[in-house]
């Protein structure tokens, strides 16, 4: 698993930052392949750019961060047939979307499936892992570190899957306030909200500043991520984390009022 001179990452953009930021630390020239506007892949472009990069690793996040969509089952299946390296499918949000490329990380060679235990709850753990085809695995099994995760996270984890339901129950509560949501933002004038598959919603405002919203809301207490200008995502867009039905009915509240 060595990496050779010209190795690169490749991966859609916009998407999850770290996956850029740890392939420059690493010395690893990396390549983003802008979404379409809708937020799926142009998938003439990256194909190209497989062809192109030949990269040594390709990261999908499914669904996708910042954008909160899954990309076409499809788009994947093509890009991992088309790749020569390692393609990884996050799926850091998956309890959330309702679907998995878990199953079929056996079909593929070099398909890792990467999971987290910090969107169920327990974020503090820092414990993610990955599945992958028995011959990929053995590989990074030889580039492990040997103390890469403590015992006291370890047992917690066992613990916490042995009680999954519980946290498969509050995920889906999580859904069901999350399509409340939408539903109420998608009912604002002047914003435009983009569908989610996670457990947060990405929303733009059409003739307003996110500055001014952004710093607004938390002058009362509410505090959501404001995207900057994030290249291929529209102007003035905001990020708000789905929580509990009393803390989204506060947000809302506080968002309508500062739009009035």
């Amino acid at each position: 698993m060595a990496m050779k001179q010209g190795s690169s990452v490749l991966a859609p953009a916009p998407s999850f930052v770290m996956y850029e930021h740890i392939a420059k630390s690493l010395g690893m020239p990396f390549n983003g392949v802008q979404l379409n506007e809708d937020f799926s892949l142009d998938m003439s472009a990256m194909m190209a750019a497989i062809e192109e990069y030949n990269p040594a690793v390709i990261f999908l996040a499914y669904p996708n961060n910042p954008t909160a969509n899954l990309f076409n089952d499809a788009d994947l299946l093509a890009i991992i047939n088309a790749s020569k390296g390692v393609v990884v499918i996050d799926e850091a949000y998956q309890p959330f979307a309702g679907k998995t490329f878990l199953p079929r990380a056996k079909e593929f060679e070099r398909l890792l499936v990467m999971r987290t235990v910090s969107k169920l709850g327990l974020a503090g753990l820092r414990l993610g892992f990955v599945v992958g085809h028995a011959s990929l695995v053995e590989q990074l099994e030889k580039i492990r570190l040997p103390y890469n995760i403590n015992v006291f996270t370890q047992m917690t984890a066992s613990f916490a899957f042995k009680h999954i339901d519980v946290l498969n129950a509050q995920a889906v509560l999580i859904c069901e306030q999350r399509e409340v949501l939408l539903g109420q933002l998608s009912a604002l004038n002047g914003v435009q909200v983009f569908p989610s598959k996670a457990n947060f919603i990405l929303f733009s405002l059409l003739d307003d500043s996110a500055q001014r919203v952004f710093d607004e809301l938390k002058a009362v207490g509410v505090l959501i991520k404001k995207m900057a200008d994030a290249e291929g995502l529209p102007p003035n867009t905001l990020r708000v984390t789905v929580g509990s039905k009393v803390e989204n009915e506060l947000f809302f509240s506080e968002l309508k009022n500062i739009l009035l």
